[in-house]
């Protein structure tokens, strides 16, 4: 096979996937065979936390390299902007081809709820189910956001729209009832009415919204690999390498893995949250609140592990898909010229102190993600990074290793400053995935605007502390990670811990100040 100037990416997203939910992580029953083994032959990030724990700020910071500061996303419901500068288009700019298959998550999923549909402008909200639904809306606007071509579907399980239920309703109309439907295999209990929604779903494995992902995913793997089996001509002196981005909507809710993987995980095995009795108590009060709600919190609780045992068989689901991937990769033949990064948008509370979701609660199963990086015979191989990264070192890495600059807008031919400051607030992981070295900045900061509930978090996370502050509240919280991994002693209060305290507040300031938006370029002195 022709050896490409620069490498093939292929990404594989999840979204909202606990970080302890992989076999590679140690979990003591979740299989996961096919990730394990794309670890084994990269480096997998262990400390890897999001710049925001909700989709779509998580998501626009990927694509952008920027902040929720940065981008202006600040939480669901606001669109990216078209005019930032982005990761994708910055590869293709540079000549990659750049596709995608999954749930983009870049625009809002509703449309203005005073707004007629009618009067709905496409191009502001393409996205969006309302317009899908109506037939208004039967491909996305290309090139979206650097991306020549999207195979597009988004929402979760029996609430998909896109692409994909067009292609159900057409190739397979005997079995669409039972997406429509949402048709359970098995009595649901309970847990199926609740804001979790479990059950068991008889819709086939072949047809599920993330099995139709994958597969527009190896379709597009065997026309690349076609592709480079070509021989070239004067036309086509070199092949264009490709950038494909593989995003699969689950793990998230609702909870309705397919047969047989519905059936792997018993309720009786399912290890036990992370909480104990008295420590909302500590928290701060929207904490215990949410866990009252009906739906929400302790409605779900006599239900957690059935809830765990589906939310397990949608990760099985996921590696059964990922391996599939995997394998039409090496038999495209170009699995030598790809560089292959496993991640997720944001985790999952599982029922960990309470909770469920992604928040308002920035405790380790919500804010630290999955991140595996694989390049064979150039990343190292097996190896393992405890050290504190962040998604924001996402994109800068990936043009890093493509070897394409940052975007950064107009500038002067000269720089006008002396001490410029980096255009994207990440850095490069590359020295550590080739060994060349092992610093990181060893803090990530975590933003989150919850607007409905009036909430503002800023989180720090250091090797050792995970420190959260609430705008205009005398309340926080401080957990020593090193001495309490779970997170069940907040320590904000605590005199002997005070020091560390106004010492964490300050780093968190500090990091604030550096990771703000360094652009646009300054384009003279006054």
């Amino acid at each position: 096979m022709p050896q490409f100037d620069r490498p093939n990416f292929l990404i594989i997203t999840t979204d909202q996937h606990n970080p302890t939910c992989l076999g590679y992580a140690g979990h003591p029953i979740v299989q996961t065979p096919n990730i394990d083994a794309l670890a084994q032959r990269g480096v997998a990030f262990t400390r890897a936390y999001v710049s925001n724990p909700l989709c779509t700020p998580s998501r626009a910071t990927l694509f952008t390299g920027l902040t929720t500061r940065g981008h202006r996303v600040r939480t669901n419901g606001i669109p990216l902007g078209y005019d930032i500068p982005t990761m994708p288009a910055a590869l293709r700019d540079a000549g990659y081809q750049t596709r995608y298959t999954g749930k983009p998550h870049l625009r809002t999923s509703l449309t203005p709820p005073s707004l007629p549909l009618e009067e709905v402008d496409p191009q502001e909200f393409p996205e969006a189910r309302d317009l899908w639904h109506s037939g208004r809306m039967q491909s996305l606007p290309t090139p979206y956001y650097g991306l020549e071509e999207v195979r597009f579907v988004n929402g979760h399980g029996h609430g998909s729209w896109g692409e994909y239920v067009t292609w159900l309703d057409r190739e397979h109309p005997e079995h669409a009832h039972l997406f429509h439907e949402a048709v359970p295999l098995d009595p649901p209990s309970p847990a199926r009415e609740t804001y979790v929604t479990s059950y068991k779903w008889a819709l086939p494995f072949e047809l599920h919204p993330m099995t139709w992902t994958c597969d527009r995913t190896i379709e597009y793997l065997k026309h690349f690999g076609q592709e480079a089996g070509e021989p070239a001509d004067d036309r086509t002196p070199s092949r264009r390498p490709f950038f494909l981005w593989c995003s699969i909507a689950d793990p998230h809710v609702p909870l309705a893995p397919t047969a047989p993987f519905c059936y792997t995980y018993d309720s009786a095995d399912i290890p036990p949250p992370k909480r104990r009795a008295g420590e909302f108590d500590d928290l701060p009060p929207h904490i215990a609140e949410i866990y009252a709600r009906p739906t929400k919190g302790s409605d779900i609780d006599p239900y957690r592990n059935e809830c765990a045992a589906h939310y397990y068989g949608l990760i099985e689901m996921i590696d059964e898909n990922v391996g599939r991937v995997l394998q039409a990769l090496r038999d495209s033949g170009l699995e030598q010229d790809t560089v292959v990064i496993f991640a997720a948008d944001h985790g999952e509370a599982l029922g960990d102190h309470g909770m469920w979701g992604k928040g308002p609660y920035h405790i380790d199963s919500v804010i630290r993600v999955p991140l595996i990086f694989s390049w064979p015979g150039k990343f190292a191989a097996g190896a393992m990074c405890s050290d504190v990264v962040s998604l924001l070192d996402f994109a800068p890495t990936i043009l890093d290793i493509a070897g394409v600059p940052i975007p950064e807008g107009p500038k002067p031919p000269n720089r006008v400053g002396v001490s410029e400051l980096p255009a994207w607030p990440g850095q490069s992981l590359l020295p550590i995935l080739t060994g060349t070295d092992t610093a990181t900045s060893g803090r990530a900061v975590v933003e989150d605007d919850q607007d409905d509930l009036g909430l503002r978090l800023r989180t720090l996370v250091t090797e050792r502390y995970r420190l959260t502050v609430y705008a205009g509240q005398t309340y926080g919280e401080l957990f020593d990670l090193q001495e309490d991994p779970d997170e069940l002693q907040n320590l904000w209060a605590d005199v002997g811990y005070r020091d560390v305290r106004t010492e964490l507040v300050a780093a968190l300031l500090d990091t604030i100040i550096a990771t703000d938006h360094a652009l646009p370029r300054r384009m003279g002195t006054s």
